[in-house]
């Protein structure tokens, strides 16, 4: 299922977004501000990452696709679905940098949210970034997100280590936050 937005659409990830996947994981630059992700990934190993992923039952994954020409700007998702507990992991990464700054990750993250709410019937969904990741902190604080924790020196990126913050929202804050 396609949705549009305002800035972009959300569809299922196709073979044709990982040429733009290869490029968007191996740029320095977004490998800096994400978690567990390092550059030097080959269009194999995309391949693979995709199909991997397709076949999760316990995952929702979009391309984050430009309204014009539909190409992949990144891609953001639900991981971990426990319908039990009725919560979800939540990641984006939008690796069209000429995008950002621009609201496309504020956008997706308040519909993915929102639709994890309302159609997946979610209470908590949680995520985690590095702590160098101000931008993306201050988004999530904004949407609701409270920090729960922090593990220290998690990731080494750059030659150095970096802390992780552990982030929720449950779903009275989503509401009472729109």
């Amino acid at each position: 299922m396609i949705h549009r937005l305002e800035k972009c659409s959300l569809r299922p990830l196709e073979s044709k977004d990982i040429q733009h996947l290869y490029e968007f994981k191996n740029n320095p630059k977004v490998a800096a501000l994400l978690g567990g992700f390092h550059t030097g990934l080959s269009s194999d190993k995309m391949v693979e990452w995709l199909e991997y992923h397709r076949k999760k039952p316990d995952e929702v994954l979009w391309a984050i696709a430009d309204l014009n020409d539909d190409s992949c700007l990144g891609h953001v998702g639900l991981y971990q679905i426990d319908h039990r507990v009725r919560s979800s992991e939540f990641a984006i990464m939008v690796g069209a940098s000429g995008h950002w700054g621009r609201g496309l990750g504020r956008s997706v993250t308040h519909f993915v949210l929102d639709w994890g709410f309302s159609e997946l019937n979610l209470n908590r969904i949680h995520l985690s970034v590095l702590a160098t990741n101000e931008r993306a902190i201050r988004l999530y604080r904004s949407l609701g997100f409270v920090e729960e924790g922090r593990l220290r020196q998690a990731q080494f990126k750059g030659g150095r280590f970096i802390d992780v913050v552990l982030m929720s929202i449950l779903r009275d804050e989503f509401k009472r936050a729109e």
